[in-house]
């Protein structure tokens, strides 16, 4: 790891305390907006030679494979942004497992950013879907397979630290737009 990001990684941790502290509660953290990675508004995707390529989240969070969404024939709105599946059986899926309060859990976690740079505080790195791995009950992306390598280090903690800055980038404005 370079210096500057062992002491930013240190001091994130030594202020977790005092972060914690200032925090919304979990009941109110639920009621944050969200910072979803879209390409062309089109979420779960990347960008290749100017063109938006998609994948099935629910693929991937259901059976741990990547596949390339048709969005021409499958794709549902939600949170502002469209997403697209491999098949109507996914669409339909995702579609019934928005809940009341509005949150979906094939939603990647962080918003689709990258979880490593979100753990850091970068709040402008993408997550790349190629990289999705589902944890426990959240899809989460990285940047590309090296950074995940990196992430599943020390996944506790990142996740932590991921889950932490976004509540607070978003709490302070400081997502990156779309």
């Amino acid at each position: 790891m370079h210096p500057r990001s062992a002491t930013l990684a240190t001091l994130l941790l030594s202020s977790l305390p005092l972060l914690s502290a200032i925090l919304p509660s979990s009941a109110s953290a639920a009621e944050l907006p969200t910072a979803i990675i879209a390409n062309e508004g089109i979420g779960f995707s990347r960008m290749e030679e100017g063109k938006v390529i998609a994948y099935d989240l629910v693929d991937a969070y259901d059976t741990h494979k990547i596949t390339v969404a048709d969005c021409a024939a499958h794709k549902a709105d939600h949170d502002s942004v469209t997403w697209c599946f491999a098949s109507a059986e996914n669409q339909s899926k995702f579609v019934a497992a928005t809940g009341e309060n509005g949150r979906n859990p094939y939603i990647p976690f962080v918003g689709g950013h990258c979880s490593l740079g979100m753990s850091l505080g970068n709040f402008v790195a993408r997550g790349d879907p190629r990289t999705a791995l589902r944890i426990g009950d959240l899809l989460v992306l990285n940047g590309n397979l090296d950074v995940r390598t990196r992430f599943l280090m020390d996944t506790e903690r990142n996740m932590d630290n991921a889950r932490l800055q976004y509540q607070l980038g978003l709490r302070n404005g400081n997502m990156a737009e779309n």
